[in-house]
């Protein structure tokens, strides 16, 4: 490795810093010396190695570092040139004084800074080019922080794009249904969705554009530094060194620069009001008016692992998903067709949305007759006395018989495995509730959360929570503030992050809810996977032996989800 003093910039080598011994010279146009590239070759294996500047990949020639390219530039230079005062031009830059910042000769070391305190300049210039290092491996960390704020961004971007998309398909099919009376409507809820998301758009525009900015002042500063770093002239090293401290490369003005991003997401959401028969009284209603909704950023607790549609027809609901650990496992998807207004046989798929098979029989019903919606619950049809149970357990059977005469009978059925015997022991209760859309037990079967569909004058379903044996609920589940409506579909009760939740899904914000139930009162925390572009209206969700969400939305689209940490 060189050694010995360095008496000129251009003669460092960037990886021992100190003068060149033996220069060598990289196809990526980098000198080092022979011994550091030695070093640096002898840690990879393959015959290639990364430039220790630019990390372009080398290959060796057949000779080794040896048969490498010498600098024949860089060694004359060393040899034979000097950095002269421009005071002194006769005499060499010795000394760097530490007040005025500078690289001075002897000769203004006795005059002009004679009481100033000096350094050797080599040593100085040594010192301050490991400064600039550091300063360098900071600002490619901003470098790093910027890019991933700037991907972040633009994905964002993306998504309002897609949500827009997926709003507007939205907004379009619910025009197809009443297109006689709509005509007006539709039109004012597109303008107004083109306003919404056209204001997001130019927000989340603006951010990137301030992101792209700051990144191209991050590159130009590392630019400047790699300039200073290559440089030859130490009054170059020591401006560099200057603005690094206090210009607009110093730590406070980089710091800067990497304090912005994404503080918040907005989404064109659409809301609309729609209750029983009365859609042509309710067309604009219906329409729905787009509003945008804000969700804060935070670190996703799910993700996506597959999506696929659940059937063949495009104008599907589906209100209850069931998870069986089959060979293959698969899904009981029950749903009905929105423009016949009939409900579908109930059909088992594959994880991945092949069909299998469907039951005729089972009408209406999934997961051991569970039943789908309170709206289909009269005496005239044979719903009024489905059983419906739960979806999660595997050791209970939890059914709730609805007779419509506001009073549920509650049936706990857990099985016992002493063995080579089973037993049964089964709980029965009485609860105040109404017609129901969905139900679920948490593993401790003590509490129970129902989904209420509305009773007049209310239009707006309710999510209450029991706790056995009580008849009345203990609590009543209120949305956060800011949403000026919302419609639960389905309730879930999950483990997440080592916390006890219910989820409950909400078809009108396109969101899923996380609240907490630990105190025994229902109370919003944060929403599940805010940033997710294909949770449009949710109807359903369940939970399989693996901890994975499965979820349904309008449409038959199927959604899978697992946790981060799986």
């Amino acid at each position: 490795m060189a050694t010995g003093v360095n008496k000129y910039e251009a003669d460092m080598c960037a990886v021992c810093l100190e003068i060149y011994r033996d220069p060598k010279f990289l196809p990526c146009h980098h000198t080092f010396c022979a011994q550091c590239i030695t070093d640096v070759a002898n840690r990879h294996t393959g015959g290639t190695f990364p430039c220790p500047s630019c990390r372009e990949p080398t290959s060796l020639p057949q000779g080794g570092v040896a048969a490498l390219q010498a600098n024949f530039y860089i060694k004359k230079q060393s040899e034979n040139s000097e950095e002269m005062c421009k005071l002194h031009t006769k005499r060499e830059l010795e000394f760097y004084c530490v007040r005025c910042q500078e690289a001075i000769c002897i000769n203004c070391k006795m005059t002009k800074h004679e009481q100033h305190q000096t350094e050797d300049l080599h040593t100085a210039i040594q010192q301050k080019h490991k400064e600039l290092l550091t300063d360098k491996s900071r600002l490619h960390k901003a470098e790093e922080d910027l890019m991933g704020k700037l991907k972040t961004t633009r994905a964002e971007h993306q998504v309002v794009l897609d949500k827009k998309a997926a709003v507007e398909k939205n907004i379009r099919d619910r025009y197809a249904v009443m297109v006689a009376a709509a005509d007006k409507f539709r039109d004012e809820a597109l303008d107004s969705l083109h306003s919404v998301s056209t204001e997001i758009q130019n927000g989340v525009t603006q951010i990137l554009k301030q992101q792209e900015d700051d990144l191209e002042k991050c590159l130009d500063i590392q630019r400047q530094v790699e300039r200073a770093c290559n440089s030859g002239r130490a009054s170059d090293v020591i401006t560099a060194v200057h603005e690094m401290k206090t210009g607009r490369c110093s730590e406070q003005a980089v710091e800067k620069l990497t304090s912005q991003g994404l503080k918040t997401v907005c989404r064109p959401v659409l809301h609309f009001k729609v209750t029983g028969d009365v859609i042509l009284q309710k067309t604009r209603d219906f329409m729905g008016t787009v509003t945008k909704m804000e969700m804060e950023v935070a670190a996703p607790e799910v993700r996506v692992v597959k999506r696929f549609p659940c059937g063949q027809e495009a104008d599907i609901e589906v209100f209850s998903l069931c998870h069986v650990d089959y060979d293959p496992p698969g899904l009981w998807v029950s749903y009905e067709r929105c423009q016949l207004k009939e409900d579908a046989p109930m059909k088992l798929c594959s994880e991945d949305g092949n069909y299998h098979k469907q039951n005729d029989d089972e009408v209406g019903k999934v997961s051991n007759k569970r039943y789908i919606k309170g709206r289909s619950m009269s005496l005239t049809r044979r719903a009024g006395c489905i059983e419906t149970h739960c979806k999660s357990l595997t050791t209970a059977n939890f059914s709730l018989n609805n007779d419509l005469s506001g009073k549920a009978g509650v049936k706990i059925i857990t099985v016992i495995s002493t063995y080579p015997f089973k037993t049964k022991q089964k709980t029965e209760f009485i609860i105040n509730v109404g017609a129901h859309r969905a139900f679920d037990v948490d593993d401790t079967e003590q509490f129970f959360v129902v989904v209420e569909e509305p009773q007049p004058p209310y239009v707006w379903r309710k999510v209450k929570l029991y706790r056995r044996p009580g008849a009345d609920a203990i609590s009543s589940y209120s949305p956060p503030a800011h949403l000026p409506c919302w419609q639960p579909s389905d309730v879930c009760f999950y483990r997440l992050g080592g916390q006890h939740v219910l989820l409950v899904t909400d078809e009108e914000n396109d969101a899923i809810h996380v609240v907490d139930v630990s105190s025994g009162c229902l109370r919003f925390v944060r929403y599940l996977a805010p940033g997710c572009p294909w949770l449009i209206q949710p109807t359903a969700i369940t939970v399989d032996v693996s901890a994975r969400l499965w979820l349904a939305c309008r449409g038959g689209t199927i959604i899978c989800m697992e946790p981060v940490d799986m």
